[in-house]
């Protein structure tokens, strides 16, 4: 290759990395070497694009015009010139022109290596278009072509950019796939490569429902930019991150975008600057803002952004312009804009659900309920259909997110009429939205479970942070959380029971169903027994959860067996505070309730309470499933014979082995595992050959990623991850592990955690704690429910019986019986 040319490769190269001063220099050491027409035409060309990204729009725009003018050049550089005008139109906003000038360098192109790249570049520009479907096109076509070793690189960039193809289609799977495959070539190219494809995947996590990743993920792309002048890059990842905000944090999301704005025109981007004057206003109405002056500023933006084809932030603005009218009490303008927005299965899944909230708002504000109600319905059925489409607990539940303004607002419909039939429909509606479809067991992965037991393996080495050993724990762990979205959903959607079903199964076993829901911060309780339902408006909800907080800790610091006036204090403080939250979520329920068994379905705000203490429910038969709809589901698949078996006994818990030894002698043939048995794959051979599994250890719950909820066994802790690598599923479990019954609650209100992730894997019953227990109450309890259980007992009437054995002044028991108790 001419000295020239390897010259002018290392300033293509320099230039990408972003230091464009020494890409200069080498660009003027190539022109003085060769006199080659077209070389030094792609001299001058990456000179113009230089001058383009330090700032010097109209200077590359020149630069690049004069080139087309000059004689005798290939239609190979003819067709990177106009590639060249293209890009720059694009970050100019003028996308009109750069689709056009696309066009005309694909036909100069056909046949060059070169047409791969404006295939890309021109998918790219589709891609902000909306058009995700062009924009496949370009990128199928692409990625066939680059197949060599010499084309790795663009080939990468191919894959990356179908994978956001993808997203725009809602194919969140596929979008990171696409995106893991290139991100190995991708990422050590330079900081700001890498900053490229951590802003791209933030777009994936928040469409995932994981913001707060996102947002993290977008301030460091953003820094990185910032570190290496790259004002243009730097402003479209300002305004991602200020749209992922909007949710999270709206007046946050308004001084980003305005940040945003700014750096646009100081770069000639004032179409850019415009979708980031979009944000500011949808901040502003976020925030409660209606004024007239709002509204118009909004329609400016939002004619504005239609002239230059960003179709997909004007009918968002726009929607939120129709609901700023509902508010302000103009309906008829409300439909007009509502009625300018053109909204298709092809829209992106927030945009069909915005336009559903809004549609609903106007319909309520009309006084047509029931049409409200209709919208909303339609909306959730959108969503649920979405989720339907992934197999991962972690992904469906994440994605609750983006129905909850629906969910809330169609229970808020259903409180206001009055009608306790309407109210425990949309309670089941509303409430854990995930158990509404329909589970699939994933296929068994054998790489999968290998990086689970390197994980173990790290754990127990308890590494520093930054260590490589550190590092390498973080990287698996987001590793098996994205590999876990990749399993395929039944695409089957679950309609809620009808009450009339409920009420004959809740007759038929002597119980009565309690559902607490959380509108506007109140808490309401729909009540329902086998004959009548009825609507209890209870209390405020703030008071409640922080009385609950205090609950827990109380029991946590109760289960360390404290002795003399602190022990007294601790229980004093315990049992008035249960009282308390009872006399607020139970006495007024129980003149209803009677002596029946209570099926508990609480809102997501009222996750950890430890029903079996609160008076009114104490010795009771409780159980506590995702959803009504649920429960009925699990009894009706209930296994009758006589169960086989499996016990386990985790390291340094103190009474696990004669937890586990005391249980097992009511049940001929069962299976001990204990000492350095209790290993991880011995438990999962046991748990995939079992009825019954329990599990005695030590267990934690990372609140920022639930389903890494653990007991620990001798090799390490057994995940929730590792329950998907069984082939079959235990009926009932039991979780003797502190910490294990905890739960987070996600963006959706939707609870996640170990007992979520038996439950959603295919366990009919789990039994676990909320807070952490004593191992003598742990073992003096559970072995007097094995004992019951044994005999034929409900698993739910066996925990009520065995606590109300225990002596008055032992440590609390907040077992709880999750899912079919009965």
């Amino acid at each position: 290759m001419p000295a020239a040319a390897v010259l002018h490769r290392r300033a293509v190269q320099r230039m990408n990395d972003g230091d464009y001063d020494a890409a200069n220099e080498l660009l003027d050491e190539a022109s003085g070497q060769t006199d080659d027409i077209d070389l030094v035409a792609r001299i001058d060309l990456t000179r113009a694009y230089v001058r383009a990204q330090k700032g010097d729009l109209r200077g590359g725009f020149a630069s690049c015009r004069a080139l087309l003018q000059r004689p005798g050049l290939s239609s190979e550089t003819q067709g990177l010139i106009w590639s060249q005008l293209a890009l720059m139109h694009k970050y100019q906003g003028d996308h009109r022109a750069a689709l056009a000038d696309y066009t005309a360098a694909v036909g100069l192109l056909a046949g060059s290596d070169e047409l791969s790249r404006a295939l890309l570049n021109r998918a790219s520009l589709h891609l902000l278009r909306g058009d995700a479907s062009q924009a496949v096109h370009d990128l199928t076509t692409a990625v066939e072509m680059l197949h060599d070793d010499d084309a790795r690189e663009r080939r990468a960039r191919a894959e990356h950019n179908l994978g956001y193809a993808r997203l725009l289609t809602g194919d969140l799977v596929g979008a990171l796939q696409a995106m893991d495959a290139a991100r190995p070539v991708l990422a050590p190219l330079s900081p700001v490569s890498r900053a490229v494809g951590e802003q791209d995947r933030a777009e994936v996590l928040t469409a995932a429902g994981r913001a707060h990743e996102a947002i993290v993920a977008l301030e460091n792309a953003a820094a990185a930019y910032g570190d290496r002048g790259l004002r243009r890059y730097q402003a479209e990842c300002e305004l991602a991150l200020s749209r992922t905000l909007l949710r999270e944090d709206a007046s946050r999301a308004a001084v980003v975008a305005k940040r945003a704005a700014r750096r646009f025109r100081g770069q000639g981007g004032e179409v850019q600057a415009l979708r980031a004057d979009a944000v500011v206003v949808m901040a502003e109405i976020a925030e409660g803002k209606a004024s007239l002056s709002v509204l118009r500023r909004a329609d400016r933006l939002v004619a504005g952004l239609r002239a230059h084809q960003h179709r997909r932030d004007a009918a968002i603005l726009q929607l939120l312009t129709a609901r700023l009218a509902v508010v302000r009490g103009d309906l008829d303008d409300a439909r007009r804009r509502i009625a300018g927005v053109r909204v298709t299965e092809d829209s992106p899944v927030a945009t069909r659900l915005l336009w559903r909230e809004v549609r609903s708002e106007l319909a309520a504000a009309r006084g047509d309920r029931r049409r409200a109600r209709q919208h909303v319905q339609a909306g959730l059925a959108d969503l649920h259909a979405w989720q339907s489409s992934f197999g991962s607990l972690d992904l469906q539940s994440t994605l609750v997110g983006h129905g909850r303004a629906l969910a809330m607002q169609g229970l808020h419909l259903a409180l206001d009429e009055g009608n306790p039939a309407l109210a425990y429909e949309w309670s089941e509606r509303a409430r854990a939205l995930v158990s509404r479809v329909t589970p699939v067991r994933p296929p068994s992965d054998a790489a999968l479970a290998s990086e689970l037991t390197e994980l173990r393996v790290l754990y127990a080495a308890d590494p520093e942070p930054r260590s490589t050993d550190g590092r390498r724990l973080d990287q698996l762990r987001d590793h098996i959380r994205e590999q876990s979205w990749y399993g395929d959903g039944g695409g089957r959607v679950g309609e809620p029971a009808a009450l009339d079903e409920v009420q004959a199964e809740l007759g038929s076993t002597d119980s009565c169903l309690v559902a607490h829901v959380v509108v506007d911060d109140k808490v309401t309780a729909v009540v329902v027994t086998g004959s009548d339902v009825r609507t209890v408006s209870l209390c405020p909800a703030g008071p409640v959860r922080a009385d609950l907080d205090r609950i827990a800790a109380d029991l946590d610091i109760a289960a360390s067996h404290l002795a003399g006036p602190f022990a007294a204090a601790i229980r004093g403080s315990l049992d008035e505070r249960v009282q308390l939250v009872s006399e607020l979520l139970v006495a007024p329920l129980l003149p209803l309730i009677g002596e029946r068994r209570v099926v508990l379905t609480p809102s997501a705000q009222l996750s950890g309470t430890p029903w079996t203490l609160l008076p009114g429910l104490v010795g009771r038969p409780i159980t506590v499933p995702p959803s009504a709809t649920r429960w009925l589901e699990l009894r009706r698949t209930r296994r009758r014979r006589k169960p086989r078996v499996g016990l386990v006994a985790g390291p340094a818990v103190e009474r696990a082995e004669e937890e586990v030894t005391r249980a097992a002698a009511v049940w001929p043939g069962a299976t001990v595992l204990a000492g350095d048995r209790a290993a991880a794959a011995r438990v999962a051979s046991l748990a995939a050959r079992v009825d019954l599994l329990h599990l005695a250890g030590h267990g934690r719950h990372p609140g920022d990623n639930p389903l890494f909820a653990a007991v620990d066994l001798a090799d390490g802790p057994w995940f929730g991850y590792d329950i998907d690598q069984l082939p079959h599923t235990p009926d009932l479990v039991v979780l003797s592990s502190c910490e294990l019954g905890r739960a987070s609650v996600r963006s959706g209100d939707e609870v996640v955690g170990m007992t979520a992730a038996w439950l959603h894997a295919g366990a009919r019953c789990v039994t676990s704690s909320p807070t952490l227990v004593a191992d003598d109450v742990a073992c003096e309890v559970l072995a007097g429910w094995h004992a019951r259980l044994a005999k034929g007992d409900a698993p739910a009437d066996a925990l009520a019986d065995a606590v109300a054995d225990l002596d008055h002044d032992s440590a609390p028991s907040p077992f709880v019986t999750f899912g079919a108790g009965w």
